[in-house]
């Protein structure tokens, strides 16, 4: 029985993939927003600590895997299946963030556009203080939002490793039953071995008794024969 869980592998990629496919979900939702909805930052802040989760768990998994591979704890198929999915993770991890990169480039030229558009058409004795002050606020609210997403995913991979930690200590106490009951079975053999040699040593001395009692007859009936004759 292997020390770490087999199925530790399983829940970790399971958790990679759920990951990867909210971050192309929010990928697309962001698409399709202005960027400078509050929204659309809300998108980009959950998509930036989810791209930073998902390559920490990859780490993670690139660790499970290589213990895996050391230590020999499945069948090598099932090892090379293992590889090729944590290559075709990693592929997808890089196409999210270009894609990423690529989408927010697109938005940025674009807002920039609208923003120079915007000031043109300003009126000439309108003030822009009014406008900063509600953008400070709004900045405000969606860094807290952000924060907030980033503990839901901190408390999210706290949970995964503390299964993690739980499945660990169940097979440490199934190690330490099957030793224990490997100790009881030894004690219960040594025991019936003496218990054995006892009884093999007193035959063997009822065994030299015996023939010492034949002697002694043997010797009995020479003399009544001799004194006889």
């Amino acid at each position: 029985m292997a020390l770490v869980d087999h199925d530790s592998w399983d829940i970790e990629y399971e958790g990679c993939e759920r990951l990867r496919h909210q971050l192309l979900v929010y990928l697309n939702q962001r698409q399709q927003l202005n960027p400078k909805a509050s929204q659309y930052v809300q998108l980009t802040g959950s998509i930036t600590s989810g791209l930073e989760q998902l390559e920490k768990d990859m780490k993670h998994l690139k660790v499970v895997l290589d213990n895996a591979i050391t230590w020999e704890t499945s069948p090598e198929e099932e090892l090379q299946q293992r590889r090729i999915d944590w290559d075709r993770l990693t592929s997808q991890l890089r196409e999210i963030r270009e894609k990423f990169a690529n989408s927010t480039r697109s938005n940025v030229l674009a807002a920039a556009s609208t923003s120079a558009w915007q000031d043109q058409a300003l009126a000439p004795g309108q003030s822009s203080s009014t406008l900063d002050v509600e953008t400070l606020k709004q900045r405000k609210i969606e860094m807290l939002e952000q924060q907030n997403q980033g503990l839901e995913v901190l408390s999210a991979t706290l949970s995964r490793q503390r299964q993690l930690a739980t499945q660990l200590g169940n097979e440490v106490e199934d190690q330490n039953n099957i030793l224990d009951n490997l100790a009881n079975a030894m004690d219960r053999v040594e025991t019936g071995v003496q218990r054995e040699t006892q009884s093999i040593g007193q035959v063997n001395r009822r065994d030299s008794t015996w023939g010492y009692w034949l002697v002694i007859i043997a010797l009995f009936v020479a003399i009544i024969v001799v004194v006889v004759v």
